[in-house]
């Protein structure tokens, strides 16, 4: 048996519905479904009688729920017995970002509430939007700092989570630059009608979706954009438009020094400003005191 099948199951037994309890545990309804099933098959009997509206456990679905909720709790406690046990008596907060918040931002973030809260350890899980959400949703995590925007994805829209959002992060359409300092990709000067590369996130992504948005949004209003590349990770996408390959939209916190020192120009879209909030998301209910420490010292922009 798998550990996620059970909080699967636990999900399930509290929603009484298969699609809210997908959505809550962010995968999709088929999915859920498939490892619902599993459990069962490794049970050995049917848990969950579908044949309801909301659905209902079956008699043995009840028997294990209460048995199944406890030993999941159980196992999570001693995971963090045996992580305190191993420590070496310092906090350790676990934290679980996007690639570019862990890389960009958390360093002067931690720095910052260091300086008003005292030190503490961190063990940082760098991951993709959706592994870093359910990360938090499966307890692996204590803090989860994310992207939002309304063009991108939805985040947590079921489950007891607080959120706060901690920053703004300007999502800026950059090129690299000639010998004199000017951008060699344009997209507004009217000089030419060929279309323009574009260093690509792929559309699995949180910023891949922003992105496909802008790019419907700026047809008629400039050339074509063609993709060159394609990667999941900012810091990729920045190396490779610094090489000249074509345009790429990026947070202004991941390029911030390449345009102070005229590496990156920032190109005029005619697009309304993109900002992306930075987002900190925690469980509901009282957590560890270095969790506690932390949260009560990030910034609230709300």
């Amino acid at each position: 048996m798998e550990l996620i099948w059970l909080e699967d199951f636990v999900e399930l037994a509290a929603v009484r519905n298969f699609s809210v309890a997908a959505a809550a545990r962010h995968v999709t309804q088929p999915a859920f479904s498939r490892r619902i099933r599993a459990l069962e098959n490794w049970v050995g009997t049917e848990l969950i009688d579908r044949s309801s509206f909301p659905v209902k456990l079956t008699k043995a679905g009840e028997t294990f729920f209460e048995s199944g909720r406890d030993l999941m709790r159980e196992i999570y406690r001693l995971r963090d017995d045996c992580r305190h046990d191993a420590s070496t008596g310092a906090e350790v907060l676990t934290v679980s970002a996007l690639h570019t918040i862990a890389l960009s931002i958390f360093p002067e973030l931690q720095a910052d509430i260091e300086k008003k809260a005292g030190p503490f350890n961190t063990r940082m899980s760098a991951t993709d939007f959706y592994d870093c959400i359910e990360t938090l949703s499966l307890g692996r995590c204590e803090i989860a700092l994310c992207y939002g925007h309304h063009l991108g994805p939805p985040i947590l829209q079921a489950g007891r989570f607080e959120s706060r959002k901690i920053g703004i992060d300007p999502f800026l359409l950059v090129s690299s630059v000639d010998a004199d300092g000017r951008a060699i990709f344009s997209v507004l000067d009217g000089s030419s009608a060929e279309a323009v590369p574009l260093v690509s996130y792929t559309m699995d992504c949180f910023l891949g979706k922003v992105q496909s948005d802008l790019v419907r949004e700026m047809r008629g209003k400039a050339p074509e954009m063609y993709t060159v590349f394609e990667n999941s990770m900012s810091e990729m996408v920045k190396r490779v438009v610094m090489q000249g390959k074509g345009i790429g939209w990026l947070p202004e916190s991941a390029v911030e020094r390449e345009v102070q020192e005229g590496r990156l120009a920032v190109l005029e879209s005619g697009l309304t400003d993109v900002e992306l909030d930075i987002l900190a998301f925690r469980r509901a209910g009282a957590g560890a005191a270095v969790m506690e420490k932390f949260w009560s010292h990030l910034p609230n922009l709300d």
